[in-house]
């Protein structure tokens, strides 16, 4: 018995062939690190989807950068309704921030 889906999507990204069906945290994962690989304003249609991330590539890698970055982050979990936000786990590395988050799927009403 094939277990009940909450969520379905679809992505084409890493697959060769069908099926491209996500579901699920799969699907959430999908959806927000789609956002946060998307520069703001790049969207057709939609000027506030993604990140200014990509726009502080060049600048020195201080608090201010981290803070902003980690900031950008938050901003886009919060937009989506089907998870919460736990930790944000920041490394900063030589010339690297590594962002590691929790999120709670919650459940579907």
């Amino acid at each position: 018995m094939e277990q009940n889906r909450i969520y379905t999507g679809f992505s084409t990204k890493g697959k060769v062939r069908a099926p491209y069906t996500l579901t699920d945290a799969e699907l959430i994962k999908t959806d927000i690190v789609n956002e946060l690989l998307t520069r703001k304003g790049e969207r057709v249609m939609r000027p506030n989807y993604g990140t200014t991330i990509h726009d502080m590539i060049m600048n020195p890698l201080d608090d201010f950068v981290v803070a902003e970055v980690e900031d950008e982050i938050k901003r886009i979990v919060s937009k989506d309704p089907r998870v919460e936000l736990g930790d944000v786990f920041l490394s900063v590395l030589e010339h690297t921030i590594r962002a590691d988050v929790q999120l709670t799927i919650l459940p579907f009403l």
